[in-house]
């Protein structure tokens, strides 16, 4: 899916992040997600956390995932993850289910504000453009 730009196009057009899953592999247990998220490498962290993109878009229960995901993939220094969780803030459930927002969405907007002051320019960026 590619957006064409037409002269009749509004200023605030949507942007578009595509993570393709895996059709041939079966959805993971949240244990084996949890696992790789606490002790996995970047690599796997990131295999990880788009997992869990695809699943929550396509409708799955991953809420008991969000503090791991807060605990041990926020803190990374790793381009592509901090990419990943940007796109997971926009999709992951912020109201419990009595509709009053979530605790840990308060740790999401302190880690959003460090990312803001922080001294690589390119980390300030992609978080000013999601925000």
């Amino acid at each position: 899916m590619m957006a064409t730009a037409s002269a009749a196009a509004a200023p605030a057009d949507a942007c578009y992040m595509l993570i393709h899953p895996r059709l041939d592999a079966e959805t993971p247990q949240q244990q084996t997600l949890k696992r790789n998220l606490e002790r996995g490498t970047d690599a796997i962290k990131a295999e990880a956390l788009q997992q869990v993109i695809a699943g929550t878009l396509q409708g799955e229960n991953h809420e008991q995932l969000l503090m791991h995901i807060i605990r041990f993939v926020m803190p990374t220094r790793n381009k592509t993850l901090k990419k990943l969780l940007l796109l997971y803030w926009e999709v992951c459930p912020k109201h419990a289910a009595d509709g009053t927002l979530k605790q840990e969405t308060i740790l999401i907007c302190n880690a959003l504000r460090n990312d803001l002051q922080h001294p690589n320019e390119y980390i300030r960026g992609s978080t000013l453009r999601f925000l």
